[in-house]
């Protein structure tokens, strides 16, 4: 079994497509206990995203070749991904992008600090659901510490954008206004306390009642009857169909459409002339993020590409010597287990206590140091065949 991550992300799709994989957490959930049952993978992390979804697994080349396949039979979704939307990378290279994706590198907010915490919750996932297997817990726990050191050995860290802080800045150009917000999630509680520090008026709605920063949610059930007061609408809930009556919007609205799949549909956006700015559209901004960490990528990539092939080299030879303790230890005790059975028949047929006690750490010594010998010329050999 090879290590391998399949993917589709904002590098390799469009908005339409990637909405299509959109998945709350319970899901989510389903996915990953579905593969685990109905699938060949014996272990996974599945990662979801606005921007991407990842699935790495210690298995067939075959199998993960299909992935998209398994997933629309356990989604029942129709989504006839073509070749080019996907990636697939094996090994050395599904390590060094996994670095890439946990140091913010390969995300369309360059440097973004949320990502790292959205593999760690995919890993802590698949935890949970006993799907990791050791061989992969132990590579996403190397990668986890390295991505922590690229980042404070880089400038990533410094002054790290995200998709909150790019629709305060896009707000902070407007009139200040009250703000509707739409959902407590990750990025709704973010920009929340971005806006309260900048005394901005806001109102919160919610599925659940919440209350962040002092402000205390209300049911989406009475959304309509208060859309009409707010110029400047954020919607950061994920939901089948629209949350609110387009027909309630004031002529001037302007919607921050932040859910994956998207709440507003483009053909509604264009027949009803609304002013809205997706995901894609606000992450145009990136550009000028981009140029201005050009260094902080660079030395990353740099980082990566010198250190990524030994430190995965290590960790398959970690494997190895596992493997080869495993294989002593077992073989220990079979030689000891035998050595006592023909000391306690010498016992029995009358021979001489110290002879047999003699006779007994003979063996045992002569036999492990045998053993020992083949174990690491089979080693050797082996490693060998991996140069």
């Amino acid at each position: 079994m090879e290590f391998h991550c399949w993917g589709i992300s904002h590098k390799s799709t469009s908005l339409e497509v990637r909405e299509k994989f959109a998945f709350n957490k319970e899901k989510i959930d389903e996915i990953i206990a579905n593969l685990k049952s109905l699938t060949p993978f014996e272990n996974g992390i599945f990662l979801s995203t606005c921007n991407r979804t990842e699935f790495y697994s210690f298995c067939k080349r075959t199998d993960i070749k299909v992935f998209d396949q398994y997933l629309e039979n356990l989604t029942g979704k129709n989504i006839n991904l073509r070749k080019n939307d996907q990636y697939l990378f094996s090994n050395n290279d599904a390590f060094k992008h996994l670095l890439r994706v946990m140091t913010g590198i390969d995300s369309m907010i360059v440097g973004e600090p949320d990502i790292f915490g959205q593999v760690k919750k995919s890993f802590q996932n698949s935890k949970e659901f006993l799907y990791l297997g050791s061989e992969l817990e132990i590579v996403f726990n190397r990668a986890i510490n390295l991505s922590k050191d690229i980042r404070s050995e880089t400038q990533l860290s410094k002054n790290p954008l995200s998709i909150a802080s790019l629709v305060e800045s896009k707000i902070l150009e407007l009139e200040k206004k009250p703000i509707l917000i739409i959902g407590g999630g990750d990025v709704g509680r973010a920009l929340i306390k971005r806006l309260n520090e900048r005394n901005y008026q806001l109102k919160l709605f919610n599925r659940s009642e919440i209350t962040i920063e002092k402000i205390k949610s209300n049911p989406l059930k009475e959304l309509d009857s208060n859309i009409s007061d707010f110029q400047i609408i954020v919607i950061a809930a994920s939901a089948d169909s629209p949350l609110f009556d387009l027909n309630n919007l004031r002529d001037d609205a302007v919607i921050f459409d932040l859910a994956i799949p998207r709440n507003i549909s483009e053909e509604q956006k264009n027949s009803m002339g609304i002013s809205i700015l997706t995901l894609d559209e606000i992450s145009e901004m990136v550009k000028a993020n981009l140029k201005g960490r050009e260094e902080a990528v660079k030395l990353a990539e740099d980082l990566i590409t010198t250190n990524a092939d030994s430190e995965f080299s290590k960790l398959k030879n970690r494997k190895n010597i596992n493997n080869v303790q495993k294989k002593f230890h077992q073989e220990q005790s079979q030689i000891k287990d035998n050595a006592v059975e023909n000391a306690l028949k010498k016992l029995k047929d009358g021979s001489k206590p110290e002879d047999i006690i003699e006779g007994l750490a003979e063996e045992i010594a002569s036999k492990n140091a045998f053993h020992v010998s083949k174990i690491l010329d089979q080693s050797f050999s082996s490693k060998n065949r991996d140069n």
